[in-house]
């Protein structure tokens, strides 16, 4: 049976956090907000991959999909619908802005993704003693993000890193099989 915490976890952990940082500091992370707004409206297929950082742990692949407001997550081979709608994530990404406790970004430079130009900025937050670490990839174009990485510390120990790519065409709902 697959953790549904896990997923309404991760659901925050990768979109969230761009919602977070426009809010604390406005004028620098204006392009995360605007990129998130833009995700948000628009179907993705993102491929995550989160670390733990400690001696033998092991990578986990996972992927998500966004059609229609709705999230649907392959953990561990199967798909299944998120209970985390796009307006509960809108919830999550308000109590995030109010909770935290500091939030920067910072434009870092210009690099390519996959053949596309995008402008990569640094990121930091500090929320309820979780420190996060990332940079995010946005696409010069189409002003949508192409990838993330972010190290989180959360402050008991436990660190992880999470690598998030995304794809926007040919996005379809999967078969949802739990």
């Amino acid at each position: 049976m697959l953790d549904h915490r896990y997923v309404a976890g991760l659901v925050a952990l990768v979109l969230a956090p761009l919602a977070v940082h426009a809010q604390k500091d406005v004028a620098s992370c204006k392009p995360l907000l605007d990129a998130a707004a833009k995700q948000a409206g628009t179907p993705f297929h993102g491929y995550i991959t989160t670390s733990a950082v400690v001696p033998g742990g092991k990578p986990r692949q996972d992927e998500m999909v966004s059609v229609g407001g709705m999230h649907y997550f392959q953990i561990q081979g199967k798909w299944m619908r998120s209970k985390v709608d796009a307006a509960a994530l809108a919830k999550q990404g308000e109590e995030n802005m109010r909770t935290a406790t500091v939030v920067s970004c910072r434009r870092v430079r210009d690099e390519s993704v996959g053949g596309v130009s995008a402008v990569v900025y640094s990121t930091h937050m500090v929320n309820e003693g979780i420190t996060s670490d990332g940079m995010t990839w946005i696409a010069q174009g189409t002003g949508l993000t192409l990838r993330s990485d972010s190290d989180i510390d959360t402050g008991d120990g436990e660190k992880s890193h999470v690598s998030s790519r995304y794809e926007y065409t040919n996005v379809h709902a999967p078969a949802v099989t739990e």
